[in-house]
């Protein structure tokens, strides 16, 4: 009896330790602030993408104009990434890139003047992501629509999640802050409660290249940028074939239809 008893309390915490150990690997989905390099790295083909520096360092700070992205200078000298959800398959791998846990009880305040008038903001929770160091995260509690799967070797893969085509236009429009400019219109309905995270232009010939905040995204549906800078000389000489904008709710694909293409 004695034997059976030492078995059967040998067993319970053994069963209690795998039980533990199942646990502690248990895969974690949180927000994360992901420099726009690595978030484009599996969504484009090729190029490097640097922060957004900004002149008057106060467009960086307004969610209103940028929301969707991240900096962590508190002086808005320049934009750095992405917030986006992510899936890790360990907690122990979610903490190893060296963010920082933003929780519900974060806050972070901003102060910025907009056509002369001071205006201070507290953004709490989640929110607090909006001025945070690369790879800070906000745990979730459950699965998010969409996401992209964290690797051990500091990689995100490609976004997961739906995929969703709107009825819209894409057209080449003058502007006097780019050599290129694309509007996508139509759209305005679906889009007007969402946050763009990232926005791609994609070509006829599989060529993808990557948009930023205020650099190249423009009130969600504005696309600029100069042919002689950065990757977007890739898209020299490119019929597009569509438009990508990445939310949180899903990707969202614009069709550009024949007639666009960059010269």
């Amino acid at each position: 009896m004695k034997k059976l008893f030492a078995l059967l309390l040998a067993l319970t915490v053994l069963g209690g330790c795998f039980g533990a150990c199942a646990e502690e690997e248990k895969g974690v989905y949180a927000l994360m602030t992901i420099p726009y390099d690595l978030f484009y790295q599996a969504e484009t083909t090729g190029g490097q993408y640097d922060s957004v520096t900004s002149a008057t360092c106060m467009k960086t700070r307004m969610m209103e104009y940028v929301g969707g992205s991240f900096h962590f200078m508190p002086d808005g000298r320049e934009i750095t990434g992405v917030i986006f959800p992510v899936y890790a398959e360990s907690e122990a791998l979610l903490a190893s890139y060296g963010g920082t846990e933003v929780t519900d009880e974060t806050s972070v305040t901003i102060t910025v003047t907009d056509g002369g008038r001071e205006i201070t903001t507290t953004y709490t929770g989640r929110d607090a992501l909006f001025e945070s160091f690369p790879f800070s995260y906000y745990r979730l509690s459950e699965a998010p629509a969409v996401y992209k799967v964290m690797s051990w070797d500091c990689t995100f893969g490609p976004m997961q999640g739906p995929v969703i085509e709107l009825d819209g236009a894409v057209r080449l429009v003058s502007d006097p802050y780019a050599q290129v400019c694309l509007s996508v219109e139509g759209v305005e309905d679906v889009l007007s409660e969402l946050q763009v995270n990232a926005a791609v232009l994609a070509g006829r010939d599989g060529t993808r290249v990557g948009m930023k905040h205020l650099g190249n995204i423009w009130l969600k549906t504005f696309f600029g940028f100069n042919l002689d800078s950065d990757v977007y000389a890739l898209l020299r000489g490119k019929d597009i074939e569509s438009v990508e904008l990445y939310t949180l709710e899903a990707k969202y694909v614009i069709a550009a239809g024949d007639g666009v293409t960059i010269d």
